[in-house]
């Protein structure tokens, strides 16, 4: 360089500006969403904001007067959850080696689901934030590169919350798994043990490390009155039907999140973009791989697991390991795969209307007096609309109008969906 700066080339810039996009509209999501609350935080879980310090950034709000504690933790909240989406977004950039415009608007989505989630438990939005770093590093051991960023990040992640840290790491591992299956070519033994054993001793040193910088910690903590396991949790009241009703109208009721339900949302439309991927043209293996990690985090949340509680002044914080967000993200990058890829076949599309078909069958049943036709036709738009757009976005002369409706309209969709999760309807209406 002589002179002036060297002009970027035109990849990494186009990667710069989609990062940037992704961040804009994460912003832009979760303020929509602290705007519908009435400018303050969530109201109907206060408790929420009185867990304590819960990682080194909560730490900053003891610099300031108490009655701001509360303010500047929903101010952190809101910057995570934005940077969550945009540590979504250089994940899906590295990941499919493409600087795709349309991949900003799965990351507010993404943005919106930390924040839903994490504003019940401030505990888990550092995860949130870490997880697609931590996919992003991971990819690149399983693509022959160093493992030294991936064990800076599970360091971090253990260290700066050990109770989010395991399933974030035993996640890492199952989704090489799922990347080293879903590989096309012949599938080699001896290849696929090297790779795996790649990952895990990339990662052990530095969560080695950081339980032990932790260690003393927990066990003063664990022989203290103020935390203990729980090991007989409650029973969780509900059903998957009703995991499976949520996810598709994006209405949780107290009961089911008090007994142990995740917060999966990321939005009807980019929940049906992420369908349509098993309807393209990967292959079977790959779609078997995916379908079977999808499941098997799934069916986690159904699983009776031991919680933790701790006594933090007048609050008692009791939860079940429950990581709704770990689904929220592979099902984030379902959808960018089917955008990055040619659209599914019309018939495919066409013959996914037969599951929607044996969903409805359930419907009236699971959800009772709440059943609504104006929901399952909202729902039909939905997916009709994603399909419609999919198609014209292959056609010459279409590609830029059908990606900003498209944009448009997941963009819609997080916002309005998310407002219901959270506030049961449109509070500004």
């Amino acid at each position: 360089m002589t002179g002036a700066r060297q002009a970027l080339p035109p990849q990494a810039r186009r990667a710069r500006q989609t990062l940037a996009l992704a961040f804009a509209l994460s912003l832009g999501a979760v303020l929509a969403l602290y705007l519908a609350g009435g400018w303050r935080p969530y109201v109907n879980a206060p408790a929420g904001f009185h867990y304590g310090v819960n990682s080194p950034f909560e730490a900053l709000t003891l610099l300031l007067p108490p009655g701001w504690w509360v303010l500047a933790q929903q101010a952190l909240l809101i910057l995570r959850a934005a940077l969550a989406g945009c540590a979504m977004g250089y994940y899906l950039i590295r990941h499919f080696r493409s600087s795709c415009r349309m991949f900003a608007p799965l990351c507010a989505g993404y943005a919106a689901a930390v924040y839903t989630g994490c504003i019940i438990n401030l505990v888990w939005v550092d995860a949130a934030l870490l997880l697609p770093l931590l996919l992003s590093a991971a990819d690149r051991v399983l693509r022959g590169g160093g493992g030294h960023p991936l064990a800076v990040l599970c360091f971090l992640c253990v260290a700066s919350n050990c109770y989010t840290a395991w399933p974030l790491c035993v996640y890492c591992l199952l989704y090489g798994l799922w990347q080293l299956l879903a590989r096309p070519g012949r599938l080699d033994g001896r290849t696929f043990g090297r790779a795996v054993w790649d990952l895990a001793r990339a990662m052990l040193p530095g969560m080695l490390l950081a339980v032990i910088l932790v260690l003393p910690v927990i066990v003063m903590q664990y022989h203290s009155d103020a935390f203990q396991f729980v090991a007989d949790p409650d029973a969780f009241g509900f059903e998957p039907m009703e995991l499976a009703y949520c996810l598709f109208f994006g209405r949780y009721s107290a009961a089911c999140a008090a007994e142990g339900m995740p917060y999966l949302y990321i939005g009807s439309a980019a929940l049906l973009l992420a369908l349509c991927y098993f309807l393209g043209e990967d292959s079977t293996r790959a779609k078997f791989a995916t379908g079977a990690l999808a499941a098997g985090v799934a069916v986690s949340y159904l699983l009776e697991l031991p919680g933790v509680s701790w006594q933090n002044g007048d609050d008692l914080a009791v939860f079940p390991f429950r990581y709704g967000f770990l689904l929220s993200a592979m099902l984030v990058i379902l959808a960018a795969d089917t955008l990055v890829h040619a659209p599914p076949p019309t018939p495919a599309l066409g013959a996914a209307l037969f599951l929607a078909a044996i969903y409805l069958l359930g419907y009236q049943g699971t959800v009772g007096g709440a059943a609504r036709t104006w929901r399952l036709a909202a729902a039909a738009a939905l997916y009709l609309g994603c399909c419609v757009l999919l198609r014209l976005r292959a056609k010459p002369g279409w590609q830029r109008r059908a990606a900003v409706l498209l944009a448009l309209l997941l963009l819609a969709d997080v916002v309005a969906s998310s407002c219901i999760t959270l506030y049961g309807g449109f509070l500004w209406l």
